[in-house]
């Protein structure tokens, strides 16, 4: 959470308050349940959050650090990464997996066109980001079916869809 940054909406949606709150979505759904937190309906079977209520209940789960000691000279960047905004985690994770999506869209005769005119020295290292990115994305899967199994709330379907192993072409 960013205490500095004021926030645009008095409202936000389930996957905001996680974030804001450091927390995971079944834990969210816990303080709901334990009316630590109050959700409102919002369209279809999402919730929405006030944020004075979700910067309450931040400060309250995580308390602000002590203030520097008088003298102590604050550590800046010098210029590093100025202008461009670092996503947290599950958001950078999230908006991978978006652009991911893309590759639905690729047709096979694409892809035939795609290996035909690849240059044999850019193999190894075509084929080493492939396996790379396989590797990544299968650990990916097993901890988001780690996950599902755990959580005291799921959604419709998860179960089944942690069951089912997609066949490998």
């Amino acid at each position: 959470m960013q205490p500095t940054k004021p926030a645009r909406f008095s409202f936000v949606d389930e996957g905001e308050a996680v974030r804001r709150l450091g927390i995971s979505r079944d834990a969210l759904l816990s303080l709901v349940e334990s009316k630590r937190l109050r959700a409102y309906p919002g369209v279809g079977k999402g919730s929405f959050f006030r944020v004075s209520d979700l910067d309450a209940l931040a400060a309250e789960l995580r308390p602000a650090p002590p203030p520097a000691p008088a003298g102590a000279v604050p550590i800046t960047l010098g210029g590093l990464g100025a202008g461009r905004k670092e996503h947290d985690p599950a958001m950078k994770v999230h908006l991978r997996l978006q652009a991911d999506l893309k590759w639905l869209d690729l047709k096979e005769e694409e892809l035939h066109a795609w290996v035909r005119e690849l240059h044999p020295a850019a193999y190894e290292k075509n084929r080493g980001n492939l396996e790379r990115v396989i590797a990544l994305l299968s650990h990916l899967r097993e901890l988001l079916d780690t996950a599902a199994e755990a959580w005291d709330h799921k959604p419709d379907g998860a179960a089944a869809a942690s069951a089912t192993e997609p066949t490998e072409r």
